[in-house]
């Protein structure tokens, strides 16, 4: 299992801080189009462009560090995947 440590609009999308996907060895879009088959329309958006690649403005950490390759970046059952949202404020 991959955790997914979620942040701002995707914490409540899914109504919970980390959600975990299956599988042993996967990038980090296929980890998050699992999460966004779960969770529908609103997290498909949030995360992916209509063309379905990943926004280049969703920011990914795998286990504190950034994640190098971006989306295309492998990760493994244990890791943990932080992705985090651009937010507004002033």
């Amino acid at each position: 299992m991959i955790k997914l440590r979620l942040f701002s609009a995707l914490r409540e999308i899914a109504g919970a801080k980390e959600v975990e996907v299956e599988g042993g060895q996967l990038s980090i879009k296929e980890a998050l189009e699992q999460f966004a088959g779960k969770h529908g329309d609103k997290a498909r958006k949030t995360l992916f462009d209509t063309q379905g690649e990943l926004l280049p403005s969703v920011l990914l950490l795998v286990n504190g560090e950034a994640a190098e390759s971006g989306g295309a970046t492998q990760v493994s059952s244990g890791d943990t995947v932080q992705v985090l949202l651009p937010t507004a404020g002033g």
